[in-house]
């Protein structure tokens, strides 16, 4: 109340609508309410938010002073002092991928100092997150902007890899699930360009997703992302060199935090193979994203377009004619 100024009245007798938590993972939030005003806050939130994604929970639960919310991902746990019975009303849980996050700073910076690229920073947790804190206070009482930003950015650039790091891989699907890729290492990193180039190396078998070709022991995948781009390119070899396929992701955009890359798969991809085949796969599960109201249209839009422009670029030489085991 106290950041917006309401006045201190309106509080006495009142009883909210709407309830919105923060996720624990701090990537977007959780709305509890009656039905028309959790329809017409997300109403606001897909017309203001490009990439933001919605998904609904399975169940919603309350356990003596604890509001649990079960299914999307995980299961979350939100404090709920109040002691209302919410089980029966409708919930939505929204993820806040990167556009999201920076239009969200540009909403904050208008009532309160805000640290260029604050819900990202929070979204990092541990000490970046409580870096923004003191930055922020910093703001408040009217330090240079430019002078804090750069203090800031001194502090936390140790916090994040770089190259020769290794990270995990977080993959997040549209509808919640989430799936740790493994560990990759940053054998190339161009900070300034924010492109990276990750490297694996497999040692069980089985079958490239999209691709469906085996995978190998021994086999490797060199990897390359510019942070906040909709897509990235991953290309397959076996131990011995010989380039076995590439698989093009499309999603929201990628971020880096201190020990992970971090996206929302959109489905849809685009594959090579070896025989010069150029396909994109999967695209009817971004239509039935769409057709649920899980994306919004513009992140559709993007998504096709992203598509459109890979496949108008590829070249089945360049692919095949890329080997990178020399440099590792």
């Amino acid at each position: 109340m106290k950041r917006f100024r309401f006045a201190g009245e309106c509080e006495k007798d009142a009883s909210p609508d709407l309830y919105i938590y923060d996720r624990p993972d701090r990537q977007g939030v959780i709305i509890i309410g009656d039905e028309v005003s959790a329809g017409n806050l997300t109403c606001i939130l897909r017309s203001t938010f490009d990439d933001a994604v919605f998904r609904k929970p399975l169940q919603i639960k309350q356990e003596t002073s604890d509001l649990y919310v079960h299914g999307s991902a995980t299961d979350i746990q939100l404090s709920n002092l109040l002691n209302m019975n919410f089980e029966y009303l409708p919930c939505v849980n929204v993820e806040f991928p990167s556009l999201s996050k920076r239009e969200l700073d540009e909403i904050r910076a208008t009532i309160t100092p805000t640290v260029t690229g604050h819900h990202y920073y929070k979204a990092c947790g541990g000490r970046v997150s409580f870096m923004v804190d003191i930055a922020e206070r910093m703001l408040e009482e009217g330090c240079p902007r430019d002078e804090v930003e750069t203090l800031f950015r001194e502090n936390i650039r140790g916090l994040f890899p770089r190259e020769g790091s290794k990270i995990r891989w977080e993959h997040v699907k549209i509808t919640g699930q989430l799936f740790d890729l493994g560990m990759a290492k940053i054998v190339r990193f161009d900070e300034k360009g924010r492109r990276m180039v990750l490297f694996r190396r497999f040692f069980k078998k089985g079958f490239y997703d999209g691709l469906k070709i085996p995978k190998e022991e021994g086999d490797y995948a060199v990897t390359e992302v510019r942070i906040g781009d909709f897509s990235f390119k991953t290309r397959y070899f076996s131990r011995n060199g010989e380039y076995k396929g590439t698989y093009i992701n499309i999603n929201t955009p990628v971020e880096l935090y201190p020990a992970k890359i971090r996206y929302v798969d959109l489905e849809a991809d685009v594959c090579v193979w070896p025989n010069g085949e150029i396909r994109r796969i999967d695209f009817e599960k971004l239509e039935e994203a769409i057709n649920h109201k899980l994306i919004t249209e513009r992140l559709f839009k993007i998504a096709d377009g992203e598509i459109r422009k890979i496949m108008n670029s590829l070249s089945l030489e360049e692919e095949r004619n890329i080997s990178f085991e020399a440099s590792f």
